[in-house]
């Protein structure tokens, strides 16, 4: 007697099969997807506190440094406001030693700091600047002198100095020796026994500033606008730095940090007691009095008389997170700045700096 017997599947129970594994496979999806969303969020996060983090303690060590001019203390008078730009006049950027912070804020969060008096439009202009970021710059030495033997760089900028004296010299080349300065002269600028040369460091000259790119449309380091960063221009921090290129005594445009939308910088300025110290000379007692405010600018006499910086940075993603608003508002040393509306995330950094040889120059003895 014949029985009959399932040979295989019916249609119905094939479809019933599919449709449970399509589910599965639509929920592994689901899952892969958003994890993998949720691990890009995390990347670009992690950036951006990276980023933010290490703007702000460069910044720092940089200003904790500034005035930083070896053994010499006794910092040239400057009648006018020095050219944070100046290449060619050791004159002038000796002179400009007497103001190792200066700053140049922005009027207000649409508009650039105005630098119409200086050389530096040739690398920092309205493409190259984010509108509403002040632009700072620090002047120090080297922490660590040149060793005798070592060679001064041709054209380079370096700093003799001993207590009472300093000089600023350019680099012909010309070997160190314990009697000579860097143009590989005699040394008029010597140690306590009158004979031997004094201490000579490369001297430093930091231009910061907010640029509108990170990677210029068609190379070079001047943003051109919406096609630069492949069509979504990057806010980036950067510096001019004064050095030599290509045997030339110039400034370069380094990036430091992508991401940066602003840098506001408040001084801290030191006149009470307004008499001079008889020890010191100075007036003051080492400790800020009060903060210069945008948009407010400092004169020549306010900044000779910075003791502290309250600095701050505006991070941000670099990409956009989807679905995101940002609706917070911030404040940036002592700038408030209203929502952006706009689906990058972001994070604010501050910091309050003592300008270390700077204020401590005002302390009472």
């Amino acid at each position: 007697m014949m029985r009959d017997g399932q040979s295989g599947l019916s249609l119905i129970e094939l479809m019933i099969a599919m449709t449970l594994g399509l589910i599965l496979l639509a929920g592994l999806v689901t899952v892969f997807a958003t994890s993998s969303r949720s691990q890009l969020e995390l990347q670009r996060s992690a950036q951006q506190i990276e980023n933010g983090r290490y703007a702000m303690d460069l910044i720092t060590q940089d200003l904790h440094h500034a005035g930083y001019y070896g053994q010499f203390f006794a910092y040239p008078a400057g009648a006018a406001v020095p050219d944070p730009c100046a290449t060619g006049d050791a004159a002038a950027l000796q002179t400009a030693m007497s103001v190792p912070v200066q700053l140049y804020p922005a009027p207000d969060l649409t508009s650039i700091p105005a630098l119409g008096a200086t050389s530096c439009s040739v690398w920092i202009n309205t493409a190259n600047v984010q509108p509403g970021s002040d632009i700072l710059v620090v002047r120090r030495a080297e922490t660590s002198p040149l060793a005798v033997g070592s060679t001064a760089t041709s054209n380079e900028v370096y700093l003799q100095a001993n207590i009472t004296t300093a000089e600023i010299q350019f680099g012909t080349g010309a070997a160190i020796t314990s009697t000579s300065n860097a143009s590989g002269a005699v040394a008029t600028v010597k140690k306590k026994d009158g004979a031997t040369a004094a201490d000579i460091y490369k001297y430093r000259v930091h231009v910061y500033f907010v640029s509108t790119c990170s990677l210029p449309s068609g190379g070079g380091t001047i943003c051109t606008g919406a096609s630069d960063d492949a069509g979504l221009p990057i806010p980036t921090l950067k510096r001019l730095e004064l050095g030599v290129v290509g045997g030339t005594r110039t400034y370069s445009v380094v990036p430091i940090a992508e991401g940066i939308d602003l840098l506001k910088v408040q001084l801290g300025i030191d006149e009470v007691p307004a008499a001079a110290n008889g020890d010191t000379g100075l007036i003051g007692d080492g400790a800020a009095d009060r903060y210069i405010t945008a948009p407010t600018v400092p004169s020549v006499a306010e900044l000779r008389n910075v003791v502290s910086a309250q600095v701050g940075v505006l991070s941000r993603n670099t990409e956009a997170s989807a679905g995101h608003t940002d609706d917070k508002t911030y404040t940036l040393a002592g700038t408030s700045v209203p929502a952006y509306n706009d689906p990058y995330k972001r994070h604010a950094y501050q910091s309050e700096i003592r300008l270390v040889n700077l204020s401590s120059r005002r302390e009472n003895p």
